[in-house]
């Protein structure tokens, strides 16, 4: 490959591209939402100044007027950012001389401030604690609906979904302010489109509640991305006038407001440059078969498609010439290339002619050389899962984690995304063993979980005592937790060794690698219990551009995540500007729900899985892993583009 190109390689961007990515530099970049607090009564006018005289004055009083004092205290400090001095006003505070209100109130500010510090089951314990359940018809609104949205924030962070949506039911109940309105319409949003296309479909038929319904059908429309904006704005218009009054129906989710707004902008010509020929030949046809497949399905639909020209950059000519062929013959957006080489080429461009959606990431994940704000990448990074991972083992409460994983490319690249993202959580990583196809997973587990060490002392003890002994050797006990990076054939073998070396009450968590995409209970009961982050391609029996693939192409299931990531791309360039102006927002696909990173990078968040019974099935709650339960993985495609 010749070096990057300093000529120019652009001529002139068309209007309406101008448009967008006048849109994307004017975007501002906030972060995702966190658990948050509302400030008590009586301490909305803050300054630390204040704080401190209420602290110090504090100290001479009796309680409960000492503890009503320092909470106060407490969240003018969090509000104003000094969490540590709230924490120490906070824990002086004797809980049980409050009343019901101020208890609420308390649970609420050191639950935040715990929440800041991630550690969420504290926080939670704090929020659920069995005294507020009996208090909340006492509490006013203005104390209830902060701390049931800090209940639903945490909920959400840890997993347990159906929580934390029961929850925003409860809020929308109380809600009156139209920014609490649209607040919780925001976090509904955000949970309920987690949940996949089927489940949500279930819900809208069987649900009772019928301001639930409405929100399923929402969130089923929200999730159908698989047909152009314009359809979706009109499957919205059709739903507001069928639920015309609807909380969110007056005050819709910031997402479903921005519709018009990509409508209008939307591109007509687009180029898809993909390896059509040479080696990566197989992995570019399937990638260009899925987007041309979400291509007809919006065409079968009646919305207006852009015209989509294919170039086949696995031929000798440069890959310059091809990107400059697209240009000059009008593509507003180009989707590609695949390579992670003519990526880097891209990205070291000093400035591209027009927005450029390329389909993998350039150089290591944390080396991406000069940024451009005119390229997005977009792939199927291992990094993402194992981070994913890492975030979500480390939020149900697990500090020291054990690590086998592949020898391959891919699972060393997870393995270190993993270390890198769980350190800076605040986990240690006890031991991590790499394994081949071939290893002797029996002795692999055994050593890993220092099971000869054990029976050595055994046999120590028998060696100086002549009466009997009873003795059952026992595993390492610096873990509490286990991440398995593996193709399923490996963690079929893995799986069952944890449980004989001891180590059957540990959590096993993987990534989508670990389920091969076919179901067969009889080979797959060996990973039950596994924890998973899931494509949503399993799950999504219904999407038309699914159905469309497996009844055209009947994919092999390596293969499948390849057409997802395709169809996926042609779903994502239009929303592109929507996700730069709010970076909280996600594109719900096949591949994952898809947000955009201020360095340009698109990150996947993939569902929750668990295997039961040899399948796969979506977790939506939080559970307590059961004796013999564990995880793996499968192959990882981008690690040859």
């Amino acid at each position: 490959m010749s070096a990057p190109s300093r000529r120019p390689l652009y001529r002139r961007a068309p209007p309406i591209i101008a448009g967008l990515l006048a849109l994307a530099l004017a975007a501002c970049q906030t972060q995702a939402p966190r658990p948050g607090i509302q400030i008590p009564v009586g301490a909305d006018s803050a300054s630390r100044s204040s704080a401190v005289q209420l602290l110090h004055s504090a100290r001479g009083l009796p309680s409960p007027e000492r503890d009503r004092q320092r909470l106060r205290a407490a969240a003018i400090l969090y509000k104003l950012g000094d969490n540590t001095t709230a924490k120490q006003a906070v824990t002086g505070i004797e809980a049980e001389q409050l009343n019901d209100v101020q208890y609420a109130q308390y649970a609420q500010v050191y639950g935040s401030l715990l929440a800041a510090e991630d550690e969420f089951f504290r926080a939670l314990n704090l929020a659920v604690a069995p005294r507020l359940e009996n208090a909340w018809l006492q509490l006013p609104p203005e104390t209830a609906l902060p701390l049931r949205s800090l209940r639903a924030d945490l909920w959400g962070l840890l997993g347990d979904l159906d929580s934390a949506i029961a929850e925003r039911r409860q809020i929308a109940a109380l809600a009156r302010d139209e920014r609490d309105v649209a607040a919780n319409n925001d976090g509904f949003w955000q949970l309920l489109t987690q949940l996949p296309s089927s489940e949500l479909q279930l819900r809208a038929t069987e649900s009772t509640d019928s301001i639930m319904r409405g929100w399923y059908q929402l969130a089923l429309l929200g999730r159908d991305t698989q047909t152009d904006i314009s359809s979706q704005l009109a499957a919205l218009s059709r739903w507001r006038q069928q639920w015309p009054l609807h909380s969110a129906s007056r005050q819709p989710p910031q997402a479903l407001q921005l519709l018009e707004q990509l409508a209008a902008q939307s591109a007509d010509r687009i180029a898809l440059l993909l390896p059509l020929s040479g080696p990566l030949g197989s992995a570019g046809r399937a990638i260009r078969d899925g987007f041309m497949a979400a291509y007809y399905t919006a065409l079968d639909s009646g919305a207006p498609t852009p015209n989509i020209q294919v170039y086949d950059t696995g031929t000798q000519q440069p890959f310059e010439e091809v990107y400059q062929s697209a240009v000059d013959n009008g593509a507003e957006v180009i989707v590609g290339p695949l390579d992670k080489r003519k990526v880097a080429n891209l990205l070291a461009t000093e400035k591209l002619p027009v927005p450029t959606l390329a389909l993998n990431y350039a150089g290591d994940w944390d080396d991406n050389g000069r940024l451009t704000d005119d390229l997005v990448q977009f792939g199927l990074a291992i990094e993402d899962e194992a981070r994913q991972v890492a975030r979500h083992a480390y939020r149900q409460g697990h500090r020291q984690a054990m690590i086998l994983a592949s020898d391959t490319g891919w699972g060393q690249r997870g393995a270190e995304a993993f270390t890198e993202e769980w350190q800076r959580l605040g986990g240690t990583v006890s031991i991590s063993r790499s394994h081949r196809d071939n290893s002797n997973f029996s002795r692999l587990i055994s050593d890993t979980l220092l099971v000869p060490d054990s029976k050595a002392r055994e046999s120590a003890l028998r060696s100086k005592l002549a009466a009997p002994l009873e003795f059952t050797p026992r595993r390492r006990g610096d873990v509490d937790m286990i991440f398995v990076l593996a193709q399923p054939q490996q963690a079929r073998q893995i799986k069952p060794m944890l449980t004989f070396f001891y180590a059957g009450d540990l959590p096993v968590y993987a990534t989508s690698q670990v389920y091969s995409g076919e179901i067969n209970p009889n080979r797959d009961r060996d990973i039950n219990g596994v924890r998973f982050t899931a494509l949503p391609w399993l799950f999504e029996s219904d999407n038309r551009t699914k159905q469309n693939i497996e009844r055209q192409a009947a994919p092999a299931p390596a293969f499948a995540r390849l057409y997802a990531l395709g169809a996926d791309a042609f779903r994502l360039f239009p929303r592109l500007p929507m996700l730069r102006q709010f970076p909280q927002q996600r594109v719900h696909g096949l591949t994952g729900a898809l947000s955009l990173s201020p360095d340009g990078r698109i990150v996947r968040e993939q569902i929750w899985a668990r295997i039961e019974k040899g399948a796969p099935v979506p977790v939506t709650t939080v559970f307590e892993p059961a004796p013999g339960d564990e995880p793996m993985e499968l192959s990882d495609y981008s690690e040859t583009f």
